[in-house]
């Protein structure tokens, strides 16, 4: 590969924790710093431009000094648009951002140095009741997977937080969360918008 030694590394941005798995070939290199003066070549497996933005943010700080290559692909996910599970959310990352490096290396004719995926769900959680605490809730959270040039995988997961009432109730009847976002709030396009800023 000609992907230049690099570290694990984690990193936390806008509250949310991305496990960047960075490749280890023949050395190994403090997080951030600079092996090569080539640009990073990053492969996002989504055109969702708040996800290809969320991405180059976290490499950024991570690798401060180095030329970031941001390529935003239509990977797809493997799972339903709406992931109702942890562990669907999580296959979802994961296969969009292997499906990103593929996407990528048939485009360009070599591996990107990194492929993210990054996938929103949702979950029921009982735990509330269960310890006389409050009301269930259907909680919203992510997961993120970074897929290095050498296969090596890095993974990380937002926290969870309860969805308003409307909003869950519109998202167990079968609707994505970003529309029901839209309809309760009477906003447009809230998937494509950034929440942390």
């Amino acid at each position: 590969s000609d992907c230049p030694p690099r570290a694990i590394v984690y990193d936390s941005f806008d509250g949310m924790g991305l496990g960047a798995l960075a490749a280890d070939e023949g050395g190994s290199a403090a997080a951030g710093e600079v092996l090569s003066a080539a640009p990073l070549r990053i492969a996002v497996g989504s055109t969702n431009r708040v996800k290809v933005a969320a991405a180059e943010a976290a490499f950024a700080r991570v690798f401060p000094t180095s030329t970031l290559e941001m390529h935003g692909l239509k990977a797809a996910s493997g799972v339903p648009d709406q992931p109702r599970s942890d562990g669907e959310t999580k296959r979802g990352a994961a296969n969009r951002a292997r499906h990103a490096a593929e996407l990528f290396l048939g485009e360009h004719g070599v591996a990107p140095d990194f492929a993210v995926g990054l996938e929103g769900g949702v979950a029921e959680d009982d735990t509330f009741s269960t310890l006389g605490v409050g009301t269930d809730s259907l909680e919203s959270f992510a997961w993120m997977a970074v897929l290095s040039s050498t296969g090596k995988w890095g993974f990380g997961r937002t926290g969870s937080f309860q969805l308003p009432a409307a909003v869950a109730e519109l998202v167990r009847g079968g609707m994505e969360l970003g529309e029901a976002d839209d309809r309760v709030f009477n906003k447009s396009g809230s998937k494509t918008q950034a929440r942390f800023q």
